[in-house]
């Protein structure tokens, strides 16, 4: 029944065929020449050329024209009437199994008005290591201005390498561009994210601004403590002097035993130094359990009663394995209003890198 409700229809899927399509508002008056093979680049003459470059930053000058990279040429076909043929693409993907995906990639990329260009056109040391290609916003020249992003791409199916990733990202941050990844599958669909370090951190009382007085109280308050199934039960606290730890239930307060072993290092001196619960919980923050979201922890800025998680965190070593296990992730916590990052241990301290969806052209 609610199938026979349903009042819209589902979106058009991008076909992008071969062959040119005549349309006499876009159709130029003469047909185009065919690109020219120079060694692993394609060649067009100006005033062609010259045009193509000088608006849309496509292909490397020469002197009377330029030379483009493949994924360009086909571009140019679905957009700037160039003709190629089916043996070409054919020759195309011969030569490179991620041709579609690439050309995909490019496409998308551009369909903001963005001007994009692949790494292929610039020497190996401009950008960092692994990027596909670099983007310039619609309104911004990329003869006199420096990119705003760089992308990196991966089938949906691939394994996540965390420190390579996290290494790309670190190297793109630093050289003052985005980082943004294109994500194709199978059905050649592309979901895009933007990664970046977001800084968490919270407004709860800490160990160290604790009282001597309040920590005397957490100590005869846990040598009254009842044993449960998750970690200890306080019966009859009030006042507890830290409220961003534990549950009140039952007239007390339970605590998780992850909680019960934070507050008790800390009673031995121990704190915990170099574990991720204690340094988000000297950073003020509040952490309950993310099992509903799918993943370790929701994190909370302010009091619960007061506010929404902003973050779903997973540790490193709890994160998923491949693309499909990240759309997952993100696309649940963006669905219930809330940043997905991945905490990634760093020497002795934590980076925390968000995950999120964008489309070109609207953020």
């Amino acid at each position: 029944m609610a199938r026979q409700s349903r009042k819209f229809n589902p979106r058009v899927r991008t076909k992008r065929p071969i062959g040119l399509v005549d349309d006499d508002d876009q159709s130029p008056s003469s047909p185009h020449p065919m690109p020219q093979e120079m060694g692993s680049r394609w060649f067009l003459p100006n005033p062609l050329g010259a045009r193509l470059h000088q608006k849309s930053g496509i292909g490397l000058t020469l002197d009377e024209g330029i030379a483009l990279d493949a994924i360009e040429v086909l571009f140019c076909h679905w957009n700037r009437h160039i003709p190629v043929t089916n043996q070409w693409v054919e020759d195309m993907i011969n030569l490179d199994s991620d041709f579609i995906a690439k050309s995909i990639i490019f496409d998308v990329a551009r369909s903001g008005g963005e001007i994009v260009i692949p790494i292929a056109n610039f020497t190996k040391d401009d950008y960092c290591e692994g990027t596909f290609a670099v983007k310039w916003p619609r309104n911004k020249s990329h003869f006199s201005t420096a990119p705003v992003s760089q992308i990196r791409w991966f089938w949906s199916f691939d394994d996540v390498d965390w420190d390579s990733l996290n290494q790309w990202v670190a190297d793109v941050e630093e050289s003052g561009c985005m980082a943004e990844v294109f994500v194709i599958d199978a059905e050649m669909d592309i979901t895009m994210y933007r990664i970046s370090y977001d800084q968490l951190s919270g407004n709860q009382k800490t160990w160290e601004q604790l009282t001597k007085k309040e920590i005397s109280f957490i100590e005869n308050s846990l040598s009254r403590r009842t044993k449960s199934s998750s970690g200890v039960f306080l019966s009859k606290v009030k006042d507890w002097p830290l409220p961003s730890f534990g549950v009140e239930h039952l007239s007390g307060i339970n605590l998780r035993n992850e909680e019960i072993d934070w507050v008790e290092s800390h009673l031995s001196g121990d704190n915990m130094d170099d574990s991720l619960f204690n340094k988000l919980a000297n950073l003020g923050c509040i952490l309950r359990p993310g099992f509903k979201y799918g993943c370790k922890w929701r994190v909370y800025d302010d009091e619960v009663s007061k506010s929404h998680a902003p973050w779903l965190l997973q540790p490193l070593s709890d994160a998923p394995s491949s693309w499909e296990g990240i759309c997952l992730s993100v696309r649940l916590a963006e669905g219930v209003h809330k940043k997905w990052v991945c905490a990634i241990p760093l020497n002795d301290d934590w980076k925390f890198m968000n995950i999120k969806r964008w489309l070109p052209g609207r953020n």
